[in-house]
């Protein structure tokens, strides 16, 4: 063993001095101890014989993740291919792209028409407020946080929340920032998920009572490769702590200020990236839920969600506009590389998903308050079962927009009253009988894919439905009532 650490020495010696990089270092298994070789022990602690053999080739982990058996430290490329080939290393890869925050223009968020648009408000009658539930914020800056009036009876509290900075050698000062930075976005987060303004009893969220876990991971004056690492580091540590309710509405597409760096719609894979096997990790094995911004790439080449809102089980939330539920033109759609439904459910805001996702994640804490003992999965089946699109979803709306009211009946063991029609028209036109005066037309290409999405206006309670270039289904929607169009 020695002879093999002295030539590791040796050879290391030889490279010459490159460019240095940030990498993910993945080790072959977790443990020598056979009792448990083979099985997922996500919580088991890194091999400590693995990290000593690294530092004495001085590689210095800069993260550790004992969920994807892996840590992230900066060397050259040529000392990255020598660790490669060490025996107990797994292999070795670029950290991704850097995470920004989704946030859509400058405008303040329209909150009081989210939760009316949910119902939220019934959640309030019913005097629930997120008691008792810890809640996870991963988001950039918290700046200015403890002069927002609606944050005060969290930020004049220091038990009622617990802040941790997972950029390395930054200012560890919670609310101190630079706004042109976007430094405020998580501040804006977390007013959405509790915040209220006594003054005139008007309610920003719902999750007024929870206790909050604050992690910066997003560093906000430059987009680069580096800070994936941060952001599953923080998630492990919400875990650590006990925390089962994450929102986080950062992600990874393009922009960066390196346009190599950029994803392409092919990483959109449910797969491919760290951050999202991470997220899969907590949500499929930790039981933890995770509330992610869809993204806002709608109107950009990119189009589809986000990095980690692409993977399985997490909740990924796109934003629709408030009369018609139409999806925002910024919002971002699902892939077709997934087998499954993303975004999986949507609501309105003007300015991001940012924005949208806080507004499910204090829905969730309530019920979460209402019912302890609901599970991740159990949560999201309610959130798609109480959307308008629920029979037929799509991968511009997902299952379309939760309404709390229902949400509450599902719970209570009661059956949701039938809104959905299947239509087989055998022709290219077909009238229906509709009295709602706000109407929204998916014309898909298989029964998920949105080609495109119409406005209608309804004339005598009646409307003619035209068959659109390549259309095989057509998703005719109001906020009470779906028809299905099957066209032959």
């Amino acid at each position: 063993m020695k002879r093999h650490l002295l030539f590791l020495l040796l050879s290391l010696l030889a490279f010459q001095s490159v460019a240095q990089q940030k990498y993910w270092i993945y080790f072959k298994d977790k443990t020598a101890n056979s009792a448990i070789e083979g099985e997922d022990c996500y919580d088991c602690e890194i091999n400590a014989a693995y990290l000593d053999s690294l530092d004495k080739i001085s590689i210095e982990p800069i993260c550790k993740s004992k969920w994807l058996n892996a840590v992230t430290a900066i060397c050259s490329e040529e000392k990255a291919k020598f660790i490669r080939s060490m025996d107990f290393v797994d292999d070795v890869v670029v950290v991704n792209r850097s995470i920004k925050t989704l946030r859509y223009g400058d405008g303040h968020p329209d909150i009081i028409m989210a939760l009316q648009q949910t119902h939220a408000d019934t959640l309030i009658d019913l005097g629930l407020n997120g008691e008792g539930i810890k809640i996870g914020i991963i988001d950039g800056g918290f700046l200015d946080a403890d002069k927002d009036v609606a944050l005060n009876h969290f930020t004049s509290d220091k038990s009622r929340y617990i802040y941790q900075n997972f950029i390395k050698d930054e200012n560890q000062n919670v609310f101190e920032g630079m706004r042109k930075n976007d430094d405020d976005h998580g501040t804006v987060v977390w007013k959405l998920i509790g915040g209220y303004d006594k003054r005139g009893d008007k309610y920003y969220g719902l999750a007024t009572a929870a206790d909050y876990y604050l992690a910066r991971t997003d560093q906000g004056d430059r987009e680069y490769r580096g800070e994936e690492d941060n952001w599953i580091e923080a998630l492990e540590w919400l875990h650590d702590h006990g925390v089962r309710l994450v929102n986080s509405s950062l992600g990874y597409s393009t922009g960066f200020d390196d346009p190599s760096e950029n994803y392409s719609t092919t990483d959109v894979d449910g797969k491919s990236s760290a951050i999202t096997r991470a997220a899969q990790i907590a949500t499929t094995q930790m039981k933890m839920i995770l509330v992610l911004a869809a993204g806002n790439e709608g109107n950009d080449k990119f189009k589809v969600v986000s990095i980690p809102a692409d993977a399985r089980g997490v909740i990924s939330v796109g934003a629709t506009t408030y009369y018609q539920w139409r999806k925002q033109n910024y919002s971002s759609i699902g892939p077709p590389t997934l087998d499954y439904i993303k975004p999986d459910i949507s609501c309105y805001s003007s300015t991001g998903t940012s924005f949208s996702a806080p507004i499910i994640t204090g829905i969730i804490a309530a019920l979460l308050q209402y019912k302890p003992g609901l599970n991740s999965e159990e949560i999201s089946e309610l959130l798609r079962q109480s959307s308008h699109l629920y029979a037929f979803p799509n991968n511009y709306l997902g299952y379309g927009v939760p309404d709390v009211r229902k949400i509450l009946l599902l719970i209570n063991g009661e059956k949701l009253t039938a809104n959905s029609h299947e239509i087989h028209a055998f022709s290219d036109h077909i009238q229906l009988e509709i009295s709602h005066p706000h109407v929204i037309v998916f014309h898909k290409s298989s029964k998920t894919e949105v080609l495109k999405e119409e406005s209608k206006r309804i004339r005598h309670d009646k409307l003619v439905i035209t068959r659109a270039e390549n259309a095989r289904y057509s998703t005719v929607s109001t906020s009470e009532e779906v028809w299905e169009i099957v066209w032959h």
